[in-house]
């Protein structure tokens, strides 16, 4: 006897694939990516496939004319396997489009497009207020191009009772970029556009390319705090130090966006704003170490991103309301002025006058926002004095000249992790496994992290650490239902990977598919309709349910009840099946040529895992959500027309449950075989009856027994003779690894359907697999059946 040992995926995934062949995970909409020295970036590409395919194809058009140079087509991965793929294309600095396909034999099998998407300049903020903003009246203009962007969102609050300031130190989210108008937020300090909306627009008007913007900027942060926590020392407000910031704030933000963003997307410099809390004079208080450590900040900050060297442009500024410090101002000009630090002199903000809407204050801060955005940008004129934030942002456009952009040698993404749904049952202390794809070379003492991640793409937990692809992990108990994605994170250096798709934890929806037909017999050009029915046996309910039928070639389509034709594909779809119910799709076919014709449909998607089936798996691996029909014309043509099943998941080979042979056993098997099955009323037909030993042992006094049913008698004769329980054949021996072969006749008294089973009654030594005499019900293989239907 053999079996078949089938791979189940347990753990279904959001969105589905829907009809679509190919999934899009990465880039996602208004990313922009470091463009290099020469103009041109690297653009990863990332996703689902859900066939095979010979080649993944990309290519990026303008969004706008003028906002790009069009790509041909590039090839972005050959040969990708069904499942995930990754690749990349180049192109220059612009505003994109990007359309990806799956390319079989030449035509295009699927298809899928994104945009815009950005090869652009990316800068990160970080310093003190000035840097982050305050967000609470500013009225900040932000961006009027459409072509800066940001993550809006923050990862801080403030909590009751004067305590410090609390930021997350968790590792950061899976961004979602928005447009850097006036009050979006700029992750993740920044609670406003501040003045660097103002400042992307002078560099997309300059540049002719996009620009995206991160904050770590934090309230009252000294030098001090800065370089104590990025050594892991605690820090605190020097002007009202009742606690510590927790989670080594304001150091870990910087590091994180470095790590989280900088390693996937690249980047050009972190513009530093900081100095109006440093006190002192040039021999005392935190000035005289000020170089020292800002030095060293930037070294450490350069090692925590896997060593490369980003340039730094570091403001001049040391207003705090009311004093100006030019021993500051000489400090943060020694550094600049290192040789070999790759540091670039920013603008000296001290220079702003009644900053604050046309008031004197350390921070700035616009007097209005007109309802017509003024354009600054396009304006050389003076900025009226009171419109402090967009003066911030022409000081800091100047100080990001030609030069700057001639010189700063930008940092390129070379790492990149794509991580594959989760197979397995994602089920509390069950078992799942989370497959990547990587690009680019890891240091030696990599491991491979698996974070859990609400579907937001916010970290929640580490569920493992690996050694390599897959990484597996163990459900946690805690979390017995919801909604989640993981994403793998190499550690050396830190990238993290595009996350997985949605999936749900929740009660077990077991769905299974049948099919039935009208008439199994018909005419070329006749019809007949094929049913499908979808049933979920629970115990909770599925939801996004799909299920496709390919149509057999020369087979058309009359009429169809809740399924959608295209291009020989019917599609139905359920939203929601609760437990216990059923739905009935239906179609009227048609064949146009004889033959024999084999339909199979499948279920493609469902929202919630099922214990014991796959969806889009293909329609040959005997799964419950699989069915299939066959149907002939009359006309006698024996072709056969079957059902394509490209998305088929390779099956693992048959393996058999037979226990290796045993010299000191015999190892018995029975066969039986009919020389007609559909016999006439009183013919005789004759049965053969196989004994195989397997074992390593001859096996002797072998007796087998056939039962008859009352519509057939025996004809005498033969090796078999009437017995108890039935007709008995009995051989002296059956030698190891050799056949006794027996024969009885039977003659057919009635029409009907005539079953005969016969068994091993007795023989030794004992069999190591089945037991003589004990039934035909057990599955054991010196059992056999075979039926005969008599006209």
């Amino acid at each position: 006897m053999l079996k078949r040992i089938y791979l189940h995926l347990f753990l279904l995934l959001l969105p589905g694939l829907s009809m679509a062949q190919l999934q899009l995970s990465f880039p996602m909409p208004r990313l922009v990516v470091q463009r290099g020295a020469d103009g041109s970036g690297r653009l990863y590409v990332a996703g689902q496939l859900s066939a095979i395919a010979d080649r993944i194809e990309a290519q990026l058009t303008p969004v706008a004319a003028g906002q790009g140079t069009a790509t041909a087509w590039q090839t972005v991965q050959t040969n990708p396997a069904k499942g995930l793929f990754l690749g990349q294309l180049t192109g220059v600095g612009g505003w994109y489009v990007l359309t990806v396909r799956a390319v079989r034999s030449g035509l295009t099998i699927g298809q899928a497009t994104v945009g815009p998407v950005g090869i652009g300049e990316v800068f990160i903020a970080a310093g003190q207020s000035n840097s982050r903003g305050l967000g609470i009246g500013d009225n900040d203009l932000g961006s009027v191009t459409g072509r800066v962007t940001t993550i809006d969102t923050i990862n801080h609050y403030y909590p009751p009772g004067a305590q410090a300031l609390y930021s997350s130190g968790d590792p950061s989210p899976v961004p979602h970029f928005v447009s850097l108008v006036a009050k979006k937020r700029v992750f993740p300090m920044g609670e406003s556009s501040w003045g660097w909306g103002e400042l992307g627009d002078y560099l997309v008007n300059r540049l002719n390319v996009p620009v995206v913007f991160y904050n770590a900027g934090w309230d009252s942060s000294t030098i001090e705090n800065w370089i104590n926590t990025a050594n892991g020392i605690p820090a605190c407000n020097r002007y009202f130090c009742a606690a510590n910031w927790p989670n080594l704030q304001p150091y870990t933000n910087l590091k994180n966006v470095l790590r989280y963003y900088g390693a996937t997307g690249g980047a050009r410099a972190v513009l530093w704003h900081q100095g109006e809390s440093e006190y002192g004079d040039a021999s005392s208080g935190t000035i005289p170490q000020y170089a020292t450590q800002l030095r060293e900040l930037i070294q450490k900050s350069r090692a925590d991103f896997g060593g490369r060297n980003l340039p730094w442009v570091v403001a001049r500024v040391s207003f705090d309301g009311q004093t100006t410090r030019q021993a500051v101002i000489d400090k943060q000009l020694e550094v600049i002025q290192t040789p070999g630090l790759t540091v670039f002199q920013g603008p000296l903000n001290d220079t702003i006058q009644n900053r604050h809407g046309g008031a004197v204050d350390v921070h700035f801060q616009n007097s209005q926002r007109p309802v017509v955005h003024p354009q600054y940008y396009l304006n050389p004129n003076t900025i009226p004095d009171d419109m402090g934030l967009s003066r911030f942002a022409r000081n800091w456009n100047a100080s990001l000249d030609n030069a700057f952009f001639q010189n700063a040698t930008p940092i390129l993404p070379e790492q990149f992790i794509a991580t594959d749904n989760p197979t397995g049952a994602a089920q509390p202390g069950q078992t799942i496994r989370v497959s990547f794809a990587q690009s680019g070379t890891f240091a030696a003492g990599n491991t491979w992290q698996l974070q859990l991640l609400d579907t937001a793409g916010r970290y929640k937990a580490i569920l493992a650490t690996g050694g390599g692809s897959p990484v597996t992990a163990v459900w946690p108990d805690s979390l017995a239902s919801g909604q989640f994605r993981v994403r793998v994170v190499a550690t050396n250096p830190v990238v993290a990977g595009v996350p997985s798709g949605v999936f749900r934890v929740g009660p077990a929806a077991d769905l299974s598919l049948s099919m039935a037909i009208s008439r199994r017999a018909i005419g070329i050009n006749d019809t007949t309709t094929i049913t499908l029915k979808l049933t979920n046996s629970g115990p909770g309910p599925a939801t996004g349910i799909t299920v496709q039928n390919r149509l057999p070639g020369n087979l058309s389509v009359v009429a169809t009840n809740g399924l959608v034709l295209q291009n020989g594909l019917l599609t139905g779809q359920v939203a929601q099946l609760n437990s216990g119910a059923s739905a009935l799709f239906s179609m009227q076919v048609r064949p146009t040529v004889g033959g024999m014709f084999q339909n199979a449909a499948q279920l493609t998607t469902s929202d919630f895992y099922d214990p014991d089936s796959q969806t889009n798996s293909g329609t040959g691996d005997g799964q419950d959500d699989t069915a299939i029909i066959d149907f002939r014309t009359t006309d006698g043509s024996t072709t056969v027309y079957t059902s394509p099943n490209p998305d088929q998941t390779p099956l693992p080979a048959v393996q058999s449950n037979q226990p290796a042979p045993d010299p000191a056993k015999a190892d018995l098997s029975l066969q039986v075989s009919v020389n007609n099955r559909t016999p006439a009323v009183g013919e005789i037909i004759t049965y053969a009856v196989v004994i195989s030993n397997r074992g390593g042992a001859s096996a002797s006094a072998v007796s087998v027994t056939a039962a008859l049913p009352a519509s057939v008698t025996l004809v005498p004769g033969d090796d078999f003779v009437p017995g108890s329980g039935g007709v008995v054949g009995t051989t002296a021996s059956v030698p190891a690894g050799g056949q006794a072969i027996f024969h009885f006749r039977v003659q057919a008294l009635a029409s009907g359907r005539a079953v005969i089973t016969a068994e091993i009654t007795q023989a030794t030594p004992a069999d190591p697999d089945s037991t003589p005499n004990n039934g035909i019900t057990n599955g054991e293989d010196d059992t056999a059946t075979t039926d005969i239907r008599v006209k």
